[in-house]
């Protein structure tokens, strides 16, 4: 019979957490992996952050249980990049792709590892299920399925609709199976890596990354599951996001790049991007009279506009870098 402390070190698995100027949200996701019932072999944190305050804390805190330790820092700035630097870095299987801003249920990693259990070789991926689901109203919903924009809903289809927008299952009675990921809290057997990687050309934020990824994975025959057992909550720290124009030019041009990529460039696929990005705009419109903010209307009109130009792919973050540094010299 073996102690706590050995028996909660069991499990062969990993979390990467790729990470940007958020050294205190950074810290009470650690203590949270810290807090599960059962503890991975290893962590690994990916660091293009410019200092570390909150690095010898961390290190103290995995140290004091057994934890082994992966700090890369510096790290290359880009969500993509720095998750496959943290694959690349680790050993363990399966692989927890963690945002530095999220909460776990103490017992959502041993639920996890239990649903692999469940399963043979066609399963690829697993994640949790959001703690507290918003529920849009029926008509948000019915909407959002008239143009193929996707969104959130209870017992959503989990489909990529033909303009790459997915049908997310925010909530469900049972296990789910699922066309894509989303990025805040997903797993993935070691293996699947063999044949994809995240898509370093989507820099900075990388909107969609975890979909893109997932859905090539779908697309070679792994089987992706939700479960409801493990409870996630996505904090959304304030930090580092953009604001809502830059926000929707990234959002628009990564759109175009991963519809392209991902689906038949045809007529029908094409006309059902461009219709939902319809249907987009006028809940963008919403948005700024609720907001104030005229960006959510200005950014997709200008992103649209790009786009149509043969813009390609855009990062708000390096432009904005660029520009202080042009003022300071």
């Amino acid at each position: 019979m073996t102690d706590e402390k050995t028996e909660r070190l069991k499990a062969a698995s990993c979390f990467v957490i790729a990470t940007r100027h958020r050294p205190d949200e950074l810290l009470k996701t650690v203590e949270n992996v810290l807090e599960q019932t059962v503890l991975p072999h290893e962590l690994c944190i990916v660091d293009s952050s410019e200092k570390t305050p909150t690095r010898a804390r961390i290190e103290q805190l995995c140290a004091g249980v057994g934890l082994t330790l992966e700090y890369v820092h510096p790290a290359p700035r880009g969500l993509t990049r720095q998750r496959n630097l943290g694959i690349d870095r680790t050993t363990g299987d399966p692989v927890f792709l963690i945002d530095d801003d999220i909460w776990m249920a103490p017992d959502a990693h041993e639920e996890v590892l239990a649903e692999y259990e469940r399963w043979g070789p066609e399963l690829g991926g697993v994640r949790g299920a959001p703690l507290r689901p918003a529920v849009p109203n029926r008509l948000l919903i019915l909407w959002r399925r008239l143009f193929g924009i996707g969104g959130w809903w209870p017992e959503a289809s989990g489909r990529v609709r033909a303009g790459f927008f997915p049908e997310v299952v925010i909530s469900s009675a049972g296990v789910r199976t699922l066309e894509y990921f989303s990025g805040w809290f997903m797993s993935y057997k070691r293996e699947v890596f063999e044949h994809e990687r995240f898509d370093e050309n989507l820099s900075g934020y990388a909107f969609k990354e975890d979909i893109d990824f997932s859905y090539r994975l779908f697309k070679r025959g792994y089987v992706l599951v939700q479960t409801p057992k493990a409870r996630i909550d996505h904090l959304k720290a304030r930090s580092e996001r953009l604001s809502p124009f830059d926000l929707q030019r990234m959002n628009l041009a990564n759109q175009f790049y991963l519809h392209r990529k991902n689906m038949p460039q045809t007529p029908k696929y094409k006309a059902a991007l461009w219709w939902a990005l319809v249907g987009a705009f006028v809940l963008n419109v919403g948005k700024v009279f609720q907001t104030r903010d005229p960006g959510y209307v200005t950014g997709l009109v200008v992103g649209a506009w790009e786009q149509a130009r043969g813009r390609g792919l855009v990062d708000p973050g390096v432009e904005r870098d660029g520009r202080a540094r042009r003022r300071r010299a």
